[in-house]
């Protein structure tokens, strides 16, 4: 293994590391975005479904098959026990943040199959978001710009080239 190589497991850790938490009133509001505390609260869950998205997108791409299943769990259990305390998710309980994670992530997958790009992918979670009415039409390129910097697609697959 070479210096700058990583366990499965510290590449999981380095995922999460990577990650941003969640999202703030004022980071909203730096990105030109005006939003209530339920809207930033399902803001966060819908660039969390993103950011996972994407991790368990780079594991299978580069990471053995027989450690993916580990990994993940690994990933999920993590998240779930940061579920309130470091990730603002106002009500939502962690089994309906569960079944909602699912639906994106196969609406992602299919767009994925589809040939989509990641920013493609990023423009229908806006397109959702604006849907669900969490932003408005004039918002619409600002909540773009925020998922370019708050879900870090490139930088996922990076992490992994290393693990060894």
């Amino acid at each position: 293994m070479s210096a700058n190589s990583m366990t499965p497991r510290q590449a999981a850790a380095a995922l999460l590391a990577a990650m941003p938490v969640g999202v703030s009133v004022q980071q909203l509001e730096d990105y030109g975005i005006e939003a209530t505390t339920e809207q930033v609260s399902a803001i966060t869950r819908e660039v969390l479904s993103l950011n996972l998205f994407w991790i368990f997108a780079a594991i299978e791409a580069h990471i053995p098959q027989k450690y993916q299943s580990s990994l993940s769990e690994f990933i999920m259990n993590e998240i779930q026990a940061g579920w309130g305390t470091t990730i603002s998710i106002g009500s939502a309980s962690w089994p309906a943040y569960l079944d909602e994670w699912q639906a994106r992530r196969r609406q992602y997958s299919r767009l994925v199959e589809e040939g989509m790009s990641p920013l493609a992918v990023s423009a229908e979670a806006v397109a959702s978001m604006e849907e669900n009415r969490l932003v408005k039409d004039a918002e619409r390129g600002n909540l773009m710009t925020l998922l370019i910097d708050f879900v870090p697609v490139d930088s996922y697959g990076q992490l992994l080239q290393d693990v060894g």
